[in-house]
Order: C-alpha cells, then structure tokens, then sequence
C-alpha cells in the first residue's frame, strides 16, 4: 500500500521554492529549525521573499531557522547536474529578437568543457563549472545579448571581450550572429582561462 504523503504546513511561497524544499526532504516548518537562513538561501528556487515567510511563519510558533556559523557566509553554488530539460523548455517558449544568437551562443559555451552545467537562473540559461558559476544571460535587453561573468575570479582573466570593472563581474555583449562567430574565440578562451583559475582555487 502506498504511504500516504505528508502534509506541508508551509505558507505560501511559491511553488518552486515548495518543490525545492520537499527535493531536499523538508515537507514541514519544523524541520526548517535545522538548516540556517544561509543554507535555505542557497537551494535553487528558494528566493530572498520565501526566505523572509518562512521565517515569519518559523517566529509565530516560536521557532527560528539554525544559527549561522560565525563568518560562515555560503556562497551560492551552481546546480550539480545539468538542467538541460529545463534550459531547452526556457529555450522553446523564449520570445527574443536574438533568439538564434542566444542558441548559438549557449553552444559555444557548452563545447567549451564536458563539465560545464547549465540551469535557469535569473530567468535565463545559466552556466558553471562543477558548481562554480562562469554567465549567465541577461536578456531583459533585446538590441543585443549580453552575458553576465559572475566569478570570484573574473577579474584575473585578461580579454578583449569582457567589459567593466567589477570586484566579481564582467559583462560581455553581442550584437549579431556575425558578431558571435568573430568572438567565438575570444569567449572560448576567456571561459577556458576562467575555468583554469577555478580548478587552481579548488
């Protein structure tokens, strides 16, 4: 006989952070006193407004989420597996000008590395390197592609391609097929040289 499934007794919030939750075996706000804020924050589909509920709903009953370590600030990791079911569905209902760039860019960066993952993040394909994240498309613009570098060690990669001066950021932009295919290379190899620092900081 099959167990009857246990109910939740969440607030709403969403149901890719529910489902994010039960993925990881938590299906009552109880159980949430075991993990810290930093930890939840960290699962993919739980954003800053689900934190913020859980932890209302945790305070009602007089509970709180586990106390953080000291200076134990949890970087945000990539998704371990590639979530590449959820990136060609993303793929198929996107309406974008740039559309065919956007497919062909999402292929030079997979041919980069057998290892790179891609997920949906920031409501568009995103990339990493066993956890590590390398871009992430920003496609809120639609004249051109831009793609978002978002490593601790980006900034230590020298290219003619990446574009700003941020602590953790570089941005990247394309303006058409023809422009993608002369920075084939360029991207090729930033993303290769971002991957060579990551594995040198393991």
């Amino acid at each position: 006989m099959a167990t009857k499934k246990q109910e939740s007794d969440f607030p709403n919030i969403g149901v890719p952070a529910t489902r994010a939750l039960e993925a990881e075996g938590y299906t009552t706000l109880k159980q949430l006193t075991k993990i810290s804020e930093t930890e939840l924050a960290q699962l993919h589909g739980v954003g800053p407004k689900a934190v913020r509920i859980l932890a209302e709903a945790l305070k009602s009953k007089g509970w709180s989420f586990k106390q953080a370590k000291a200076g134990g600030k949890i970087k945000k990791k990539g998704s371990p597996v590639s979530r590449t079911d959820k990136v060609e569905e993303f793929l198929e209902n996107l309406s974008h000008p740039l559309k065919a760039e956007v497919e062909a860019l999402r292929s030079i960066i997979k041919g980069v590395n057998k290892d790179i993952n891609e997920e949906i993040k920031w409501n568009a394909p995103s990339f990493n390197y066993k956890g590590e994240y390398l871009a992430t498309f920003n496609l809120r613009e639609e004249k051109r592609i831009h793609l978002v570098f978002h490593n601790p060690q980006i900034s230590k990669v020298k290219s003619k391609l990446l574009e700003g001066d941020y602590a953790d950021r570089r941005m990247a932009y394309f303006a058409d097929m023809k422009d993608v295919k002369v920075k084939k290379p360029m991207l090729e190899k930033a993303l290769k040289d971002l991957i060579k620092l990551q594995k040198e900081n393991l």
